[in-house]
């Protein structure tokens, strides 16, 4: 997780002091900022997340000289373990709406700003926005998607009768599903660089 989403926050300036055109501009800036505090709290997320797969590597490390009698209770842990990661995703998502819920406050500020060029700027700032919040909804779906195949995979360890092929085989398709979450945590990288670089462009307006 820390490699996925470490970094990928809009960063925060505040910013004060502007003449008139820029004062309007400022009002949206500083509406718009609040995503950025309420995104702060995705780094406890993240902390925990970190916790929860060094937990599953210690699991998963233990299956290596587990006995056929001791596979069942590491089985077990396994899942429960999957599922307190599938629950810091959905905390993820919360603040991440959250985020969008600030971000949709902010929009009421951009019919006020009379300078065009200005206005135009802040609206795509919006824009950019609304495709970064997309792309990381495609990621956590990706993430999920890989959590439900690692929890099948896990509960099949725990299962009588279990054939080393049918362990081989999942464990394929699981990589896949590990490309496609890279693939969409990459995308999620971008579109972050791109709202914190028309962000840049604003401030060097305000800051005039």
């Amino acid at each position: 997780m820390k490699k996925l989403l470490g970094g990928l926050l809009i960063f925060s300036v505040v910013l004060t002091g502007c003449s008139s055109d820029e004062d309007e501009l400022m009002d949206f800036y500083n509406a718009f900022q609040e995503t950025v505090e309420v995104e702060k709290e995705i780094g406890d997320v993240t902390a925990r997340f970190d916790e929860l797969e060094a937990e599953k590597a210690e699991l998963q490390e233990s299956l290596e000289t587990a006995s056929i009698e001791e596979l069942p209770e590491i089985s077990a842990d396994l899942v429960e373990n999957t599922e307190a990661r599938v629950a810091q995703l959905d905390e993820e998502v919360a603040i991440m709406a959250e985020s969008r819920s600030r971000m949709e406050t902010s929009e009421q500020y951009i019919s006020k700003i009379s300078n065009e060029s200005n206005q135009e700027q802040a609206q795509s700032l919006v824009d950019a926005m609304k495709e970064r919040y997309s792309a990381h909804g495609e990621m956590i779906g990706s993430y999920k998607t890989v959590l439900e195949s690692e929890r099948s995979i896990f509960e099949y360890l725990g299962e009588e009768d279990i054939s080393q092929d049918e362990v081989d085989e999942r464990l394929n398709n699981l990589n896949e599903e590990y490309q496609q979450v890279q693939e969409d945590a990459q995308t999620f990288s971008e579109q972050t660089e791109n709202v914190n670089e028309i962000k840049r462009e604003i401030e060097s307006r305000i800051e005039g």
